[in-house]
């Protein structure tokens, strides 16, 4: 009898990338903006993006625009963002064109995102200065990989 493999992070159930993602095996990933992910899946074919982010107390995200919808779910704490405050419990719809000014974390914060397209991040003359999409996010897992294995 073989032994008993351990699970890998993710299990494919079927073909159409159907998936059961074990989070607590996944490691958290430094985004280098403050936040940290543990990204759950991502579809090139859509672009969009799932990902638990948890921001530490005092995390201000930058000013953006939501290019596609996002919505979120707080697990914990909370954030300020411009259509209020949301704490845990709470879900967040932002439909695509949602523009922003700064999100602030003033307790640390564990939350669920669903990203259906590129996120335009603005610099400090309000033009796009950066863009998170699938690409980008995929690159923070290659190199969070890339960096375990040294």
């Amino acid at each position: 009898m073989a032994a008993k493999e351990k699970p890998t992070p993710t299990q494919y159930f079927d073909p159409i990338d159907a998936a059961l993602v074990h989070t607590n095996d996944l490691d958290w990933i430094d985004t280098g903006t403050g936040n940290q992910f543990k990204v759950l899946r991502i579809s090139k074919e859509t672009g969009a993006w799932s990902a638990l982010i948890k921001a530490p107390a005092g995390q201000v995200n930058a000013p953006h625009t939501h290019l596609g919808p996002a919505d979120f779910y707080v697990f914990t704490g909370g954030f300020d963002y411009r259509g209020g405050s949301a704490k845990a419990g709470d879900w967040v719809y932002e439909p695509a064109g949602a523009v922003h000014e700064a999100t602030t974390h003033p307790v640390d914060t564990v939350y669920l995102a669903n990203v259906y397209g590129p996120v335009a991040f603005h610099g400090k003359d309000g033009a796009f200065a950066g863009i998170l999409d699938w690409r980008a996010v995929q690159a923070m897992m290659d190199a969070a990989a890339k960096k375990k294995k040294r």
